[in-house]
């Protein structure tokens, strides 16, 4: 009797239009995360085996000394890679252009995210067209772009010649080269973070300082900067890991030594065949790379919770 009343309750309550049973509750809620798993597992397969995997396995190489290796020291392939003078020389190369490009990009794109925020002209919104052609130019035509541009012979050489200045530095294949492509390239990107950061300041918390007599510089500082500090780290952050692993660019743009830590990596796998080095000297990048890294999760983390 107990369960043929439960049964008709359950039936007057789908007939009158109230809950479901619990039962039905439940199952769809396990559709719901079969699904949801089905659409996040191909992407964590393909993370998986094109990045877990691999990383794995070139942490256990460079963590196998070599079989004639004296001391075997778990320890000894990375010992080896910073006590050879040319690859100590390229790790440290390769941070300081980074850091260079880093923030000459950002001294750059500041400036002129605020331009494109704050300025309601014609000439800002041709500026803002204007900034965004790089990032529609492969990095590989970008570089030969430069190239054209800087080298000896180009139009910044003869500009110059003919202005009276017959001798003057090299403006390509070193590092100035690097940094001066890394930032035509990387300006677009960033001002884009930058602005959507600006983008979201009320501009009521602007008027208000204006109101209270507060000044351009000191409406910026009080006001802007910080409300805008985490789409910054965020922008140097993701700025120092593109730059400080690209390969395209050192590669076309640079000399032959000191090198960028990627070219150096693909040259020791494909022209020496020294698979070891090549993997500790990825290793060591990633472990640099990590540490800027946490940086950025950290940025984003701290944004979410202030997030209302």
């Amino acid at each position: 009797m107990s369960a043929s009343r439960e049964a008709d309750s359950a039936g007057h309550r789908l007939a009158s239009g109230g809950p479901a049973p619990r039962v039905h509750g439940d199952r769809r809620g396990w559709t719901r995360g079969v699904l949801g798993l089905a659409l996040v597992l191909p992407p964590l397969l393909v993370l998986a085996f094109l990045v877990i995997l691999p990383a794995i396995s070139a942490v256990v190489t460079t963590l196998t000394p070599a079989a004639d290796a004296v001391p075997a020291a778990p320890l000894a392939n990375y010992a080896e890679v910073l006590g050879t003078r040319i690859l100590r020389t390229g790790i440290v190369f390769t941070v300081i252009v980074t850091l260079v490009a880093v923030a000459a990009v950002f001294c750059l794109s500041y400036p002129l995210a605020l331009y494109l925020r704050f300025v309601r002209t014609r000439m800002a919104a041709l500026l803002g067209v204007l900034f965004m052609v790089p990032l529609f130019v492969p990095v590989v035509i970008a570089s030969f772009a430069m190239i054209t541009f800087l080298v000896g012979h180009g139009l910044v050489s003869t500009v110059l010649y003919h202005l009276g200045i017959e001798r003057f530095p090299r403006l390509v294949y070193n590092a100035t080269g690097i940094v001066l492509t890394e930032v035509w390239v990387s300006i677009p990107f960033a001002v884009l973070i930058l602005g959507a950061g600006l983008q979201a300041i009320d501009d009521a918390l602007i008027d208000s300082a204006r109101d209270v007599g507060a000044g351009p510089l000191r409406t910026f500082l009080a006001i802007i900067l910080p409300l805008n500090a985490a789409p910054t780290m965020i922008t140097l952050t993701l700025l120092f890991i593109a730059i400080f692993g690209s390969f395209t660019i050192p590669y076309l743009v640079g000399g032959n030594a000191p090198q960028m830590l990627g070219v150096t990596m693909t040259s020791y796998l494909t022209q020496y065949l020294r698979r070891t080095e090549s993997a500790t000297l990825a290793v060591i990048a990633f472990m640099i790379a990590s540490v800027v890294g946490v940086v950025y999760v950290a940025s984003v983390s701290r944004r979410e919770r202030a997030a209302p």
